[in-house]
C-alpha cells in the first residue's frame, strides 16, 4: 500500500512539469514572433561608430644600434701596461683609456737623437767636398784670367801660339775641374739631406708611437666593450666606445614598399624589453641600392630589401643597443575620424557609396541607408564621413547582410570597442 502511494505522488509531479514546460514554450514562442526583428538585428556583426585614430603603416623589425660609434684599435705591438677605463664608463673625447709599455721605445728615440747629432761622416764629407770646389773656384778664376791676358799678349806679339795653347789647356783643365767639384758637392749635398730626412722621419715615427701609446677615446661615449688586457700585446681592437644615448634602428624595407617611404616619416617603436611603451623615432636615411654583399654585389632575392635607418627619438628610452625592435613606419594618418570595415561599404542606385545603419524604432530594430563619403584606406578600415553619421550609430560590419532582399539581419555578434585603428603591413 505505501509503495502504490509513492508511485501515484511520483506521477502527479511529471504531469505538473509537463505541463509547466508546455506553458514556458507558448510564451517563448510568442516573445520570439513579437520581437524576431529586434533578435536578428542585435545578432547581427556591427560596429559602433566613435572617433578615433585610424592609421596606415608599414611594419617591419630592426635591431638597436648607436647613431655614433668607434672601434679603438692600435698597431704598437708593445705590452699593455695599464687600463684606466671600466666597462660601461662614459668617456669624453681624448679620455686616456690605457696606456702601453714605452720604456724599449723611449731607449729608441733617445738613440735617435743621439745618431742625428752625431753624424760626423756625412759632415766630413759635405766639408771636404766644399773645400775643394773652393780651391776649383781659386784655380778656375787664376786659370781663366792668365788665358784671357795671353790672348792679348798673343794678339800684340809678346808670346808665341804655343804659350797660348798652353794656357787654354790649363783654363779647360780649371774649368772640367770645377765642374766635378761643384757636382759632387751637389751630390754630397743631396746624400746628407736625404739622410738626415731619413734619419728626421723615423725620429718622427718613434716619437709618434710614443704619442700613440697613449690610448685615448675618440670620440665621448659608453665603453660599451673592453678586448684590452694588461701584460698582453697593445696591437688589434682594444676599446670599442659608443654614444649610447643618441641611437638608431636598422631595418630593411622590401621593394613593393620602399618607394612609399621617405625621410623624416614618423616611426613608432616597441620591444620586448620597454613593455607597453609606444616609442618615437623618425626615418633618417633610406639606402639608394638594395642590400650587398660583403664582396659589395647586389644581393639577388625576391623581394629586394632597402637598408633603412631609424633615429630613436627622445633619451633614457629603456633602449639598449643590440635590442630588437618592432617598428611602424606611418605612411598616413588620421586622428577623429569614423571607421568601418572594407565590407560595410556598398553602392546605391544612385552609384553613392552607402553602409547600413541599424536602428531602433518604436522598440524595434531596422535597417536604415546612410549616404557616405569615403578617406583614408587601409587594408581593413576605411574613413567615412557624411551627414547622416552620428557617435554611436551601429554600422552592419557586412553591407551584404543588410542588403536588398536581406530584411531579417543575422550573423554574428558586436565587433571590438573603438580606439586607434591601425594597420600594419
Amino acid at each position: 500500500m505505501v509503495i502504490w502511494k509513492k508511485h501515484k505522488k511520483a506521477a502527479v509531479i511529471i504531469v505538473s512539469l509537463v505541463i509547466v514546460l508546455a506553458v514556458l514554450l507558448s510564451a517563448a514562442l510568442l516573445a520570439a514572433r513579437r520581437n524576431s526583428g529586434t533578435a536578428g538585428a542585435a545578432a547581427m556583426g556591427y560596429t559602433v561608430l566613435a572617433r578615433t585614430d585610424l592609421v596606415n603603416s608599414i611594419s617591419v623589425s630592426g635591431t638597436i644600434e648607436s647613431s655614433n660609434s668607434q672601434n679603438v684599435f692600435s698597431t704598437l705591438n708593445y705590452l699593455v701596461e695599464e687600463i684606466h677605463v671600466s666597462l660601461g664608463d662614459k668617456v669624453a673625447a681624448e679620455d686616456l683609456l690605457a696606456k702601453l709599455d714605452t720604456a724599449a721605445l723611449e731607449l729608441d728615440i733617445a738613440q735617435q737623437q743621439i745618431r742625428m747629432r752625431n753624424n760626423s761622416g756625412m759632415e766630413a764629407e759635405l766639408v771636404n767636398a766644399e773645400a775643394a770646389l773652393k780651391t776649383a773656384e781659386i784655380d778656375l778664376q787664376v786659370k781663366t784670367t792668365t788665358y784671357e791676358d795671353n790672348k792679348v799678349l798673343f794678339a800684340a806679339g809678346y808670346i808665341s801660339e804655343q804659350e797660348l795653347n798652353q794656357a787654354e789647356t790649363s783654363y779647360k783643365l780649371a774649368a772640367a775641374t770645377h765642374e766635378r767639384a761643384a757636382a759632387s758637392l751637389d751630390a754630397v749635398r743631396r746624400r746628407s739631406k736625404q739622410e738626415n730626412d731619413a734619419q728626421q722621419i723615423t725620429l718622427q715615427r718613434l716619437e709618434k708611437n710614443l704619442a700613440d701609446s697613449l690610448i685615448r677615446a675618440p670620440l665621448g661615449g659608453t665603453v660599451t666593450e673592453i678586448f684590452a688586457k694588461a701584460g698582453s700585446p697593445g696591437s688589434g681592437l682594444l676599446f670599442v666606445i659608443e654614444d649610447t644615448q643618441n641611437l638608431l634602428i636598422t631595418t630593411h624595407v622590401q621593394e613593393y614598399d620602399i618607394k612609399r617611404i621617405h625621410e623624416g616619416q614618423k616611426v613608432t617603436i616597441k620591444s620586448d624589453a620597454t613593455g607597453d611603451a609606444l616609442l618615437q623615432g623618425e626615418v633618417v636615411k633610406i639606402a639608394p641600392t638594395s642590400v650587398k654583399n660583403v664582396a659589395g654585389e647586389t644581393i639577388i632575392s625576391s623581394p629586394a630589401e632597402f637598408e633603412t635607418r631609424i633615429a630613436v627619438l627622445g633619451q633614457d628610452t629603456g633602449l639598449k643597443i643590440g635590442m630588437n625592435t618592432r617598428l611602424n613606419i606611418i605612411l598616413e594618418e588620421k586622428a577623429g575620424v569614423y571607421v568601418v570595415p572594407h565590407d560595410a561599404l556598398s553602392v546605391n542606385a544612385a552609384g553613392q557609396s552607402i553602409v547600413y545603419a541599424l536602428i531602433n524604432e518604436n522598440g524595434r530594430s531596422s535597417i536604415r541607408e546612410v549616404v557616405v563619403e569615403t578617406g583614408l584606406e587601409t587594408d581593413f578600415y576605411v574613413e567615412v564621413r557624411g551627414d547622416g553619421l552620428a557617435e554611436g550609430m551601429r554600422i552592419v560590419n557586412d553591407a551584404a547582410d543588410a542588403g536588398p532582399g536581406n530584411s531579417a539581419p543575422q550573423g554574428g555578434g558586436p565587433m571590438p570597442g573603438p580606439g586607434p585603428a591601425m594597420i600594419r603591413r
